[in-house]
């Protein structure tokens, strides 16, 4: 069993944990009651934590993080759309000027 990934948001380690199971690794959560203790041991000794119960598994996950990581939205606070120049608020999905796709944008 190796220690894989910690995180002071329990959610954000349970949502991987789900994700690194439903893909067929094993794991666990550990210190999922830990903020209990915050202020009697150091904060970071709290944190939840995932663990890969198989340690041939950890290539596997390592792999997954670095492209769930990947996928997850940029801090976008504005952008500009590349067809009119228009800017809009990290809100707007498509420019409302001309409809062009931010996915498209700069």
């Amino acid at each position: 069993m190796i220690k894989f990934f910690v995180s002071p948001a329990l959610v954000e380690v349970e949502m991987l944990k789900e994700m690194l199971e439903h893909d067929g690794i094993p794991c666990t959560v550990k210190n999922q009651r830990g903020s209990s203790l915050a202020g009697e041991v150091p904060f970071a000794e709290v944190f939840p934590e995932l663990w890969i119960l198989n340690d041939n598994d950890l290539p596997r996950a390592q792999e997954f993080l670095k492209n769930w990581r990947e996928a997850q939205p940029a801090d976008v606070t504005a952008w500009t759309c590349s067809r009119c120049g228009e800017v809009h608020a990290k809100d707007f999905t498509a420019c409302w000027e001309c409809g062009h796709d931010r996915q498209n944008a700069t």
